[in-house]
Order: structure tokens, then C-alpha cells, then sequence
């Protein structure tokens, strides 16, 4: 390692430049462990979701969007249109026709509860100090 000689009248700057770049790899690293969880999400609930006539778990997705000031994404799980207003219902169960009840799938929820360990265990992992 060689030594950098800074002069007092840049010290801020560089420690500014430092800081930076640190938070610059956190976001970058937060962002890839989200886009992680949130494929894993998207994979468990296409393969696990009610297959009826099988066109709901083809408008599973996801989207992501940047946060502008921080840069952090923030991922949202849903259905395409017209299945987006389905999930409620196959979640958590509809008066069927004949005036009876269809019992709600938690297919949301078990792939919620695969997902989301991991996604902690790999957050911690980024935010602990190195």
C-alpha cells in the first residue's frame, strides 16, 4: 500500500470523495441482493400459483424503480393486467358462485416466507462492516 499525502486544505474533499464512493458500493450491492430476492419471488410464485387455465402465473412480474435522490431500488411483486385484480382474490378466498366460499392459496405467502430469510441473511451481509 502506498502512502497518500494529503494536504489539510483537501481533506475534506478526499474524505468526501471516500464517503462517496462507500455509499456508492452499499447502494450498488443493496440493489443487486433486492434484484435477487425479487426474481426468486417472482420464480416461486409463477411455479407454485393456482393454474386454472394457467394465464395468471404467465402475468407474474416485477418492476423496479430508482429511488432519484438515493439511488436504492424499490421492487414491486404484482400481475399483469387484467389478472392484476386476481391476486386478492386467489390469496384469500371468494364467495364462489353457487353462494359457497373458495378457500384462499397461499402461494404468496410460502414463497414470502422461502424469499425473505434469505434476502435478510444477504442484507446483513452487505450492511455489516467488512
Amino acid at each position: 500500500m502506498t502512502d497518500i499525502i494529503i494536504d489539510p486544505e483537501n481533506l475534506a474533499d478526499a474524505i468526501q470523495d471516500q464517503l462517496e464512493l462507500f455509499v456508492q458500493e452499499k447502494v450498488s450491492a443493496i440493489n443487486s441482493v433486492g434484484q435477487k430476492a425479487i426474481k426468486n419471488l417472482v420464480k416461486l410464485t409463477k411455479a407454485a400459483a393456482p393454474k386454472r387455465e394457467g394465464n395468471y402465473a404467465k402475468a407474474i412480474t416485477h418492476t423496479a424503480k430508482p429511488d432519484p435522490v438515493t439511488g436504492l431500488q424499490e421492487f414491486t411483486w404484482g400481475a399483469r393486467a387484467p389478472f392484476h385484480r386476481l391476486t386478492h382474490l386467489l390469496v384469500h378466498g371468494h364467495e364462489a358462485k353457487d353462494g359457497g366460499r373458495v378457500a384462499g392459496d397461499p402461494f404468496l405467502q410460502n414463497a414470502l416466507d422461502v424469499v425473505l430469510p434469505e434476502y435478510e441473511a444477504d442484507m446483513e451481509e452487505v450492511l455489516s462492516d467488512d
